[in-house]
């Protein structure tokens, strides 16, 4: 083998499979910490629903309906990186 096929055939595709749940942890665990924030994610949504509880008349639902919503787009990720790492794991 050349040294271009043994990295394409061999070498890669059991670096992706290593780095692969780790670099998705590390994305999620991006999102909530520049939410929490409120630098990118968390203040697009909590503007959203203040001012769909603003028109509404009922704030506080509208901000338990965010912080549910971010919970639950946080849950579903770590849910699926957890569920990806279990397909993909190495048995060592």
């Amino acid at each position: 083998m050349t040294y271009g096929q043994n990295m394409r055939l061999v070498v890669l595709p059991q670096a992706f499979r290593n780095m692969l749940p780790v670099l998705l942890t590390q994305t999620i665990i991006l999102f909530q910490d520049t939410s929490l924030v409120y630098a990118i994610g968390a203040y697009d949504l909590l503007k959203g629903f203040t001012t769909a509880g603003k028109i509404y008349g009922r704030p506080e639902e509208a901000y338990l309906l965010a912080a549910v919503v971010y919970f639950v787009l946080c849950y579903s990720l770590s849910y699926a990186v957890k569920r990806l790492h279990k397909r993909i794991a190495i048995v060592r």
